[in-house]
């Protein structure tokens, strides 16, 4: 998908607009109106170029609530950083265990692999969506997840002033120009990151983790797959491992919850057949009791509902949330 997409609510009847809206943004967030049910319409706009593998873009709206849980991080696929600035308004909000405050001028960064809530006054934001990789090597493989660059920080208005100028370039740059902007914005927001928080952007834990990290994701199916086993492989103390993994509440959970992570794509892929006693039985879960207690508590539902719900397939990856916002778009209801 190719060139600019705009997708507004101004597009569709007033009574069909709040509907609309939470299938524009929900391959990101369940959003519903700020205040009490029966509150105000959810009225907004998005804007959005891919620029190289970025997806740069604008976004309006009024008052909204936003909740992004495990179940929409697993379908949605979308595992990258979102970075907002905000041009307008204010937000508020919980980021995985992290609170979270953002006025206009600062910028805001959103972990889309993490789970959230937040609330917005009516707005506006620019943002950028950043494939993970450069901008997790750049900063030391920190969690970024809510970090907040505030406005009064010296290079917050320079990756402001970046991004705006990128926007506006974006429709004539050649495939390396693109490259070179977005390897240029990673250097800014990783150096602007180091002034924040050196210390967490330096953490040998949060290397250690993302090794580790990649290393579960490799043997998720092998019945072997431990705590033991990493602390052998890695040869790292019981309590730096616990370190490493403390905000996720260990390793063994973290082994536990991607295994089931894993299990609920296999369930609800398109011409799945595995059997839900084969799919637990592959990922290391010993009875299927307690496949089905760990499945319920994460995402709410058991795993004959999630195979059964026939549950909607987000966009994979950043290209994706642009075809779903075209697509949306396409499917305009007739006024």
């Amino acid at each position: 998908m190719t060139g600019e997409v705009f997708v507004s609510t101004a597009m569709v009847d007033a009574n069909q607009r709040s509907d609309f809206w939470r299938e524009v943004t929900k391959p990101i967030f369940d959003t519903v109106p700020f205040g009490d049910a029966g509150g105000p319409l959810l009225e907004g706009s998005v804007r959005t170029r891919p620029v190289g593998s970025m997806l740069v873009g604008s976004i309006m709206f009024n008052a909204q609530r936003y909740h992004r849980d495990r179940r929409t991080i697993v379908q949605s696929g979308l595992d990258d950083y979102l970075i907002q600035i905000l041009t307008s308004g204010r937000l508020t909000g919980d980021f995985d265990g992290r609170d979270v405050s953002a006025v206009e001028g600062d910028i805001c960064i959103l972990d889309l692999g993490k789970a959230l809530r937040s609330e917005v006054g009516a707005g506006s934001r620019r943002t950028i969506g950043l494939p993970r990789a450069a901008l997790a090597a750049a900063t030391g493989h920190a969690s970024l997840h809510g970090t907040v660059l505030r406005r009064s920080a010296s290079l917050t208005p320079l990756i402001a002033a970046h991004v705006e100028t990128l926007a506006e370039m974006a429709p004539g740059l050649t495939g390396v120009e693109a490259a070179a902007a977005e390897e240029a914005l990673v250097v800014l927001i990783a150096a602007a990151i180091r002034g924040e928080d050196a210390a967490a952007v330096r953490s040998s834990s949060s290397t250690l983790r993302t090794r580790i990290v990649a290393f579960i994701d490799d043997h998720l199916g092998s019945p072997g797959l431990s705590v033991e086993l990493i602390l052998e492989r890695f040869r790292v103390s019981r309590a730096h491992l616990y370190r490493a993994f403390a905000a996720e509440g260990g390793v063994a959970k973290v082994i536990r919850d991607r295994r089931l992570d894993m299990a609920f794509r296999k369930l609800t892929a398109t011409g799945s057949h595995a059997s839900i006693a084969e799919t637990a039985r592959n990922l290391g879960f010993s009875s299927g009791n307690q496949f089905l207690r760990a499945f319920r508590a994460r995402y709410g539902l058991t795993p004959s509902e999630a195979r059964a719900s026939l549950l909607e397939k987000g966009p994979a990856l950043l290209p994706g949330l642009q075809a779903h916002f075209h697509a949306t778009r396409l499917r305009l209801p007739p006024r």
